[in-house]
């Protein structure tokens, strides 16, 4: 119960093939999954989400998509992910493997 009072603490992680961002804030209670990823400043740190309105990141949480990220109340000990777009639809890559194979 005290730790609630202090703050909750997550984790806010971005990573591409060639790096990685992963930092552990502190946000107070009742903070959105929206707003804790404003306050990690992540944005202003990683030049390819600059550009970017934050409203419009696909972000989840321990892999699980988060459908509505200015509504979702981040919980204690919570990792948000900022997912980066398909560079390539996954069914037609397995379709374009498959043509290959034959």
């Amino acid at each position: 119960m005290q730790r609630e009072a202090e703050g909750i603490t997550c984790e806010v992680a971005w990573a591409t093939p060639a790096s990685q961002y992963l930092e552990v804030i502190t946000v107070p209670s009742g903070t959105t999954v929206l707003g804790a990823l404003e306050a990690s400043g992540l944005c202003s740190k990683v030049n390819e989400l600059c550009s970017v309105p934050m409203e419009t990141l696909t972000l989840g949480i321990f892999g699980e998509h988060v459908k509505s990220p200015s509504d979702q109340v981040v919980r204690q000990g919570e990792r948000i992910e900022v997912y980066r777009p398909l560079q390539v639809d996954p069914k037609q890559a397995r379709r374009a493997r498959a043509r290959r194979k034959v």
